[in-house]
């Protein structure tokens, strides 16, 4: 490249660095607009697709990335261009296409440890869309090289690992799993999650009193807790459950009046009809 480009290209990789996203975009078209060597130009289109991509403009970026393989369909960092492709389809709720780049990046690079997070976000689709059979060896794969790196992404795989294993009904490993999250002296946060997964555990091997229990600590460290709806749903089932149809009719009351839409309205429902006499959780 000659020295004009570099010298735009320098100050947009320093704007880009410094977030300074307008600047970096204006100085990489500048660069753009002196070359003409395609394989240049790819380079260009390569980066400025990260820019739009940190400014939020994700179909901007994602058509930045396609640019790139149009002006130099032997581009070597093709990993980077499906990574940036599969995250911005994440970012736009795309999760097919999401899942369809992600996987092409992998295909291109296993190895490098960006690909690990590649991996986990991967697998997070996977568990989106149901299919804990293909989230579960992922997460498994990626647990050891995050626990020596960044435990917040280890205690998000622990989680996500604790729930593959409840929903392909291996219960005790589930178990495990939120077990370990709770032994490494997480946050409260952290520690309600790992709290959260061994309700559900102990609620399925109808252990209700000690589910009662988890929830209440759950909303004690975290009353902002993500899902309070499981929680409270947990609560009530299990007061059902135990015969306290009176503490189970307050909280599905309360419950069908937080979340009138919610995941658990025809379950409590279909409960209270067979206890009519406690009175009408849906009014």
């Amino acid at each position: 490249m000659e020295s004009k480009t570099e010298s735009a290209l320098e100050k947009a990789r320093l704007h880009l660095e410094q977030k300074q996203y307008k600047n970096a975009r204006l100085m990489y078209f500048q660069a753009f607009n002196q070359v003409s060597d395609p394989k240049a130009r790819a380079i260009i289109w390569a980066e400025l697709s990260w820019v739009y991509y940190y400014e939020g403009e994700y179909g901007r970026a994602i058509e930045a990335a396609e640019n790139v393989l149009l002006h130099d369909e032997d581009y070597r960092a093709r990993d980077d261009l499906f990574r940036l492709q599969g995250y911005a389809y994440i970012a736009q709720k795309n999760n097919i296409l999401a899942e369809r780049y992600l996987t092409q990046s992998l295909n291109e690079n296993n190895t490098d440890d960006k690909q690990q997070y590649v991996k986990y976000e991967l697998a997070k689709l996977h568990f989106s869309r149901g299919n804990y059979d293909l989230a579960h060896p992922l997460f498994e794969e990626i647990l050891d090289f995050f626990s020596g790196r960044d435990a917040d992404y280890k205690m998000s795989v622990l989680f996500f690992l604790g729930f593959v294993c409840y929903y392909l009904e291996s219960f005790s490993q589930a178990r495990g799993y939120f077990e370990q999250i709770l032994s490494d002296d997480p946050t409260d946060s952290r520690k309600a999650s790992g709290f959260f997964g061994l309700a559900f555990v102990e609620f399925h091997d109808k252990n209700y009193l000690n589910v009662i229990s988890l929830c209440e600590k759950i909303m004690g460290l975290a009353p902002d807790f993500f899902d309070r709806e499981s929680v409270a749903f947990l609560t009530a089932a299990s007061y059902y459950h135990l015969g306290r149809f009176d503490i189970f009719n307050e909280y599905s009351r309360e419950l069908i009046k937080a979340f009138p839409n919610g995941r658990y309205v025809n379950e409590l429902q279909a409960m209270q009809q067979k206890h009519p006499d406690q009175g009408n959780a849906a009014n």
